[in-house]
């Protein structure tokens, strides 16, 4: 009898460690999905869209740098631009752009899967059953592996990914802003443009500008994330879409999320072109003095100069990664299912 508790007892524990191993393997898997989905997103997006943020930096940059006579409507900086280097000079700067949104974007995605399960609650109606699965600390996932978040939550969660992707890919970002403004160097790529820039500059350069952006980026992550999750449930109980696939949801969701988280952070968006674009100094006041003068000049519209491009790219940057991850991480969910089931079965041999 002792013999068989003992052999019990070391099988359930091999039983128990088994399953806790399968948890975080499956945990592994969904993080490098959400990267991966991220990234393919993001590069995407950036490549098609870089000729928006061209054209929102010479807009931004002509009336902060050089004043009110230079404020130029989207058409003639377009024509402007075409003609001073051809069509091809809409897409400069693509490849620090690249790198920029795919690893923020990456970053990003991974933090929000990672966040979005510590935060996730389950609500009336919302089972683990079917395709879905519970998760470590009670949670549960819908059929889709995704977990339900409330709005707050999702505000929080949105907040602390831009933050740290932000941080992470902020030397890119003033390389980038300034090949889009200046023109890029000859013989001369981003890595080496980014040395240059931290042998000048030194640590300031690299960071000039970060808190204006997280300033940007941050609210319009927040705000976005929370509308496109609280549509996301409201358009699933709507009667109208109940019977359409998810993709048409995730268009709604994430244009009209896109449109309202913009507008709202266009103001300090400004401010950290301001920031970027200027050699002279580092501070954070004199910037600000910058701005609060050309608002004299122009009035409250200097805040919002370069919105339309911004707008734009917003809204279809929002479709595209939004559309493209949540189809992705739905094709991986099923991956995931299999080899999870498939190592369920070889334990249970």
């Amino acid at each position: 009898r002792e013999r068989n508790r003992r052999t019990r007892g070391v099988s359930s524990s091999s039983v128990s460690s088994s399953s806790e191993g399968l948890s975080a393997g499956k945990a592994a898997l969904e993080t490098v999905a959400s990267f991966a989905s991220g990234c393919a997103s993001g590069v995407l997006s950036a490549v098609i869209l870089q000729p928006t943020d061209v054209l929102k930096t010479k807009m931004q940059g002509n009336v902060l740098l050089n004043g009110a006579q230079q404020q130029k409507t989207v058409l003639a900086v377009t024509r402007e631009t075409i003609k001073q280097g051809g069509v091809r000079a809409l897409w400069t700067g693509t490849k620090p752009a690249i790198v920029r949104v795919g690893l923020g974007i990456g970053v990003y995605m991974s933090v929000i899967e990672v966040m979005r399960k510590k935060f996730g609650e389950v609500e009336k109606g919302f089972t683990a059953t079917g395709k879905g699965g519970d998760l470590p600390g009670g949670h549960q996932v819908n059929e889709e592996g995704k977990v339900r978040i409330t709005p707050l939550n999702a505000l929080a969660t949105g907040a602390c990914a831009r933050v740290i992707a932000t941080i992470l890919v902020s030397p890119i970002t003033v390389v980038k802003t300034r090949v889009e403004y200046f023109g890029a160097e000859p013989r001369k790529n981003f890595v080496q443009c980014v040395m240059k820039l931290a042998k000048k500059e030194g640590l300031g350069g690299l960071y000039r500008g970060v808190l204006p952006n997280i300033a940007s980026s941050v609210p319009f992550s927040a705000i976005y994330y929370s509308l496109y999750t609280s549509m996301q449930d409201r358009l699933a109980q709507a009667d109208r879409l109940r019977d359409q696939p998810p993709v048409v949801r995730n268009l709604i969701s994430s244009s009209c999320a896109a449109v309202v988280a913009t507008l709202t952070t266009q103001p300090a968006d400004i401010l950290r072109t301001q920031a970027q674009l200027d050699f002279s100094s580092n501070s954070a006041l004199k910037n600000a003095q910058l701005l609060y003068s050309r608002c004299r000049e122009l009035g409250f519209r200097t805040l919002f100069v370069g919105s339309g491009p911004r707008v734009t790219k917003r809204i279809f940057q929002a479709i595209l990664v939004w559309t493209v991850y949540e189809e992705l991480f739905r094709m991986t969910a099923v991956m995931r299912t299999k080899l999870t089931t498939t190592s369920d079965g070889e334990d249970g041999k």
